[in-house]
């Protein structure tokens, strides 16, 4: 076989003038955390929250995780947030072609002491009510509290070896691109970032539809495993 020297400058030059033509960027994810949300009127919602179980990356495909999105334009079509506060948004456009937004958001919460912040401001709202089970392979543990003189709030929690901020605090952003929020998944401050949030249920006796107890939950019905491929490349 005949190799031919290569000239660094050649190479450096190929690079600079298409950084994508010598290999292309894309981001894989193996697992998925699916959550639905329903509400007392009896709407459901479910949306999808990709995983990177090797990287801690997160990623938000406008489609799969039902995001809105009445201000950011057609063009976008994926986010990503990474554990250390960094989330990237890609969208294309006519004027601009393929452009990635950077956003670096919720300093404190990666703070070393805001793990015990979060547990300190749990106690003080929740009080554990003794049922445990377990969930995809996790130990669940329920905890309540009180949402006035007779309704109730519900969460149910497992520990996981993965931070849960980047899908917490997604819609902190303050972007008009948000994930489906009548039922709040941003816990950041109740929960520590290696918190899962199972299941979080709010009954209120106060209101009755149907001569029943209102009620509201966000629950994660599936997590596991899940191929799935997002191509970056070109965008910049």
């Amino acid at each position: 076989m005949l190799c031919l020297p290569v000239n660094p400058f050649l190479f450096a030059l190929l690079l600079w003038l298409s950084p994508t033509a010598l290999w292309a960027q894309v981001l894989d994810f193996d697992r998925v955390l699916v959550y639905e949300q329903s509400d007392y009127n009896g709407s459901i919602v479910r949306y999808q929250l990709l995983f990177n179980s090797k990287t801690g990356l997160f990623g938000f495909d406008r489609k799969l995780s039902s995001i809105s999105l009445p201000g950011v334009g057609e063009g976008f079509t994926f986010a990503t947030g990474s554990p250390d506060g960094l989330y990237r948004i890609y969208s294309t456009n006519s004027y601009d072609g393929k452009t990635v937004q950077q956003y670096r958001i919720g300093q404190r919460a990666y703070a070393p002491d805001f793990a015990a912040v979060c547990r300190q401001n749990f106690k003080k709202r929740y009080r554990p009510t003794g049922t445990k089970e377990t969930r995809f392979g996790m130990d669940v543990q329920q905890y309540s509290a009180s949402l006035g003189r007779r309704d109730r709030e519900y969460v149910s929690v497992a520990r996981v070896d993965f931070n849960l901020y980047p899908a917490y605090l997604f819609n902190e952003m303050g972007l008009e691109a948000k994930l489906p929020d009548a039922h709040s998944l941003n816990f950041a401050g109740r929960l520590a970032a290696n918190e899962l949030l199972i299941e979080s249920r709010k009954v209120y006796y106060s209101e009755t539809v149907g001569g029943k107890p209102a009620v509201s939950t966000l629950r994660l019905v599936y997590f596991g495993p899940f191929r799935y491929s997002f191509d970056a490349s070109g965008y910049k």
